[in-house]
C-alpha cells in the first residue's frame, strides 16, 4: 500500500533524518530483520497530478506491494516536502530517504554522464529513451557502473519527458530563425542546444512562464506540451514547433544500494518486475498526456508546425553539434564522453527494435 506521508510524526522524522544528513551526521536506521514486513519513505519533487508520481512511483510502489504480498508498504511525501529535487541524490544514498527521485538533468555535476539520456536529436520517442536508458542505468550498464554505483544508488525505474518544443509567436521551421532569442530553458543540455542555436538561454521556474512570455521577459519557451498546458501558454504563444529535436528531460527513482542489499531476494524480485512495468506505463502515459495537450493547446488558438524531412535534415545537423561539444566536454573531464554516447545509440537501437516489436 502506498500512504500519503501526510502523518505529523513520520514527517517529523524523516525531516529529522533528512536534516541530519545534510548536517552531516547520517542516520542509523533500524534493522527490521532480513524478512520482517517493512514501510520504506518514498519522495520526491512532484504534485501527486504530475505523470511522474501518479503514472511512475505511486505506480511503482502500488505494484510492489501488490507483488510482495503487502510484506512492502510504503510512505510516500510528495511535492518537495522533504528536499528539494536537487536533495535526494544524498538523501537516499544517506539513508534518510528510502526511494527518492534522482533527475541527472538537475543534477549534472554529479551526474553528467547521464545526461545523455537527454541530448538532441538522438530519438523523438520518449519510449525508447526511457528504455535504452534503462538498459545502460542496470546492474552493469555504463551509467550504473560510471555514476549511479560509485554514489552507492541504483536505479528501480526511469522516466523520460517526452521532446521539447520550441513555443513562439510566429512559425519557426530552420533553426537559424532561433538566433537571437530570448529562450526560457531548463537549463542543463537544453542550454547547450539553444547556444548553439543562437538563442540566449533564461532560467525562469514553470510557474513564471505565462508572466514571462506575455511581458516580453522573453520571445520563446521550450517546454514538453503536456507541461505547456497548465501554464495556459496558448494565450501567449501563437506557435510551436512539432518534431524539433531539442531533447527531453530524464529522470529515475532510485534506492540506496545498501537498503537494496538489506532487502531479501523476493523483494528485490518485485521491485524489479515492478520498474521495468512501471518504465512502460509511464512512458505510454506520457505519450497519451502529450497527445490531449497538444489537442487541448490547438483548441486554445495554438498551431503546431510540423517540419518537412528537409527542414528535419537542418536541425539535425545544428544540434549534432551539440552532442560532439558534449562529447569533447566530457572526456577534458576524464570522463568516457564517447563511449557513453557510442552506448546510448547502440542501446536506442535495440530499444527501438524491441518498441517496434511490442
Amino acid at each position: 500500500m502506498t500512504r500519503l506521508g501526510n502523518g505529523a510524526g513520520l514527517l517529523a522524522g524523516s525531516l529529522a533524518a533528512a536534516a541530519a544528513l545534510v548536517a552531516g551526521c547520517a542516520p542509523t536506521p533500524g534493522d527490521p530483520g532480513p524478512d520482517a514486513a517493512r514501510t520504506l519513505v518514498v519522495a520526491d519533487s512532484y504534485p501527486v497530478s504530475h505523470p511522474a508520481s501518479r503514472d511512475g512511483i505511486v505506480h511503482f510502489t502500488d505494484r510492489v506491494t501488490e507483488l510482495t504480498g503487502g510484506a512492502v508498504g510504503f510512505d510516500y511525501f510528495p511535492s518537495e516536502q522533504l528536499g528539494k529535487a536537487t536533495d535526494y541524490v544524498k538523501l537516499v544514498a544517506g539513508g534518510a530517504v528510502d526511494i527518492g527521485v534522482v533527475s541527472p538533468p538537475y543534477l549534472s555535476d554529479k551526474l553528467p554522464l547521464s545526461n545523455v539520456g537527454d541530448l538532441p536529436g538522438l530519438s523523438g520517442d520518449s519510449c525508447t529513451t526511457a528504455r535504452a536508458v534503462s538498459e545502460l542505468t542496470r546492474e552493469g550498464g555504463i551509467l550504473y557502473e560510471e555514476e549511479f554505483a560509485p554514489r552507492g544508488l541504483r536505479p528501480l525505474f526511469v522516466g523520460v519527458v517526452p521532446q521539447y518544443e520550441l513555443f513562439t509567436n510566429g512559425p519557426v521551421t530552420d533553426p537559424d530563425q532561433a538566433a537571437g532569442l530570448l529562450t526560457r530553458s531548463p537549463g542543463g543540455v537544453v542550454d547547450q542546444t539553444l547556444g548553439h542555436l543562437g538563442a540566449t538561454p533564461v532560467s525562469i521556474a514553470g510557474p513564471e512562464v505565462y508572466e514571462a512570455m506575455s511581458r516580453g521577459t522573453v520571445d520563446a519557451m521550450t517546454l514538453p506540451p503536456m507541461s505547456a498546458v497548465p501554464y495556459r501558454l496558448d494565450e501567449v504563444a501563437s506557435h510551436a514547433t512539432e518534431g524539433a529535436p531539442l531533447g527531453g528531460f530524464t529522470l529515475t527513482f532510485s534506492i540506496s544500494e545498501s537498503l537494496w542489499q538489506e532487502l531479501p531476494e523476493p523483494q528485490r524480485e518485485a521491485m524489479r518486475v515492478a520498474g521495468d512495468e512501471t518504465v512502460g506505463h509511464l512512458c505510454d502515459e506520457m505519450t497519451r498526456e502529450t497527445e490531449e495537450a497538444r489537442a487541448e493547446l490547438e483548441a486554445g488558438g495554438m498551431t503546431f508546425t510540423s517540419l518537412t524531412p528537409a527542414q528535419q535534415a537542418r536541425w539535425q545537423q545544428k544540434v549534432a553539434e551539440v552532442r560532439a561539444d558534449w562529447v569533447t566536454g566530457m572526456e577534458d573531464r576524464g570522463k568516457p564522453g564517447r563511449a557513453v554516447l557510442t552506448a546510448m545509440e547502440q542501446a536506442l537501437t535495440r530499444a527501438g527494435n524491441a518498441e517496434a516489436a511490442r
